[in-house]
């Protein structure tokens, strides 16, 4: 079942295909996970509802279709969908365009204005949004951004200003324990330790390991100045609804850690 994370933003989520045996946890042992407990990185997509209009962002995977089907029609009811936000085509956050779009042809498909493998997806068939684009819902709105870390070219991230919630896709991105599922941050036993945020980017974003540490953590400085976020709702992760500016501080020390030992998974 869907969770409200505030009036008319509710976050739809997917346990993920990514188990302890393949993180290899005991092998580093963070102080989070007990052996036995077992381990994965969310899916996540989120419906937002204005006084005129919904949207939804992502679409979950595959494996949860009938999930999200269901989750959006008793989200919508009679309402319908009006938007269907795809931040980019890759299988967590794309895999259920079409049966979406299917099950609610009222919707208009929106996708990322950057890149350009678009008809490869489908994507050109809706409208394109960049840096400084927007949709009014009625009684809310959310603005497009540029991704500034990113796993495919055609990418986008979002804001809805109400709420000051910040989606920054894969991004932020982390593993959690199963019967954390569907929880807030401030929500788990114990501190939040910055290993979980170096298990996902460490090994999904691999790419990290390349990075400039110096400047990447500037830009992290200026995307901090910039949004300066109530909440963040990551896309691989769980909702961030306190303190949201220093768990994306906390993303510094994953640039350094992950420069310093690699990609995590690979080191003998």
């Amino acid at each position: 079942m869907p969770r409200e994370i505030a009036t008319g933003l509710h976050w739809i989520y997917e346990a993920g295909p990514d188990r302890t045996e393949s993180w290899d946890l005991l092998d580093r042992d963070p102080n989070w996970y007990q052996e036995g407990r077992e381990a994965y990185v969310p899916q996540c997509a989120y419906l937002i509802e204005g006084d005129e209009k919904t949207l939804l962002f992502d679409t979950l995977s595959p494996a949860s279709t009938d999930q999200i089907l269901d989750a959006v029609d008793d989200l919508v009811g009679d309402r319908g969908l009006d938007y269907l936000v795809v931040s980019h085509p890759d299988v967590p956050h794309a895999g259920n365009t079409m049966p979406i779009l299917n099950e609610h042809p009222e919707a208009t498909l929106v996708a990322p204005a950057y890149g350009n493998d678009h008809e490869l997806y489908h994507l050109d068939e809706g409208i394109h949004v960049a840096e400084g684009d927007s949709i009014d819902l009625g009684g809310r709105v959310v603005d497009f951004h540029e991704a500034t870390f990113l796993d495919a070219p055609v990418s986008v991230w979002m804001s809805e200003r109400e709420t000051e919630t910040l989606f920054p896709v894969d991004w932020m991105g982390f593993i959690h324990l199963e019967d954390e599922a569907l929880t807030f941050v401030d929500e788990l036993n114990g501190e939040f330790d910055t290993s979980r945020l170096v298990e996902f980017h460490g090994r999904v974003l691999f790419w990290y390991q390349y990075v400039d540490v110096e400047k990447t953590n500037a830009e992290i400085d200026n995307l901090i100045e910039t949004f300066d976020p109530e909440m963040i709702a990551p896309a691989h992760g769980l909702v961030i609804r306190e303190n949201a500016t220093d768990y994306m501080a906390m993303m510094k020390d994953v640039t350094r850690t992950v420069d310093e030992q690699g990609r995590i998974g690979t080191l003998g």
